[in-house]
């Protein structure tokens, strides 16, 4: 994957489970010799629009995006209106623009789950975010579809 760029959109609400998601992340893009770039938002609300923004940058100069976050349920529904409109809205996007996306956006009941799945040493959804990342731009490549 010579030469091919991923860009990293992480949600850093919860600091100690982002940081494992990218960990993952990086670590498999650096195996992989993709370069990268991360731009950091707030939660995972603000990813679908700025994954939509980047596929309509002028200069869009990514061959491939991957998305993380954390949604944890609390006490009221605003978990189920947010990690839904983040993961559909990221799904749109992609689908849209045909984007190489790979999502290590974790949707959990707890802390507890939070932690199993990003930490790279057990479930590493960073590392398999960026595994699909790598296995779409694979396929666009194949297919010879465009940026």
């Amino acid at each position: 994957m010579t030469e091919s760029r991923v860009l990293i959109l992480e949600a850093r609400f919860y600091d100690h489970i982002a940081d494992m998601l990218l960990a993952g992340v990086t670590s498999t893009l650096d195996a992989a010799g993709v370069a990268w770039d991360k731009v950091t938002l707030p939660g995972v609300l603000e990813l679908p629009t700025a994954l939509e923004m980047f596929a309509n940058a002028p200069e869009q100069k990514y061959d491939g995006f991957v998305v993380l976050g954390t949604a944890i349920r609390g006490e009221s529904d605003h978990y189920h209106h947010v990690s839904t409109a983040c993961v559909n809205g990221c799904s749109e996007v992609a689908t849209r623009h045909l984007l190489a996306l790979g999502s290590g956006v974790l949707t959990v009941h707890n802390e507890a789950q939070a932690l199993n799945r990003a930490d790279p040493a057990r479930k590493n959804l960073g590392g398999q975010a960026a595994r699909a990342c790598l296995r779409m731009l694979e396929l666009k490549r194949a297919l010879k579809l465009s940026r």
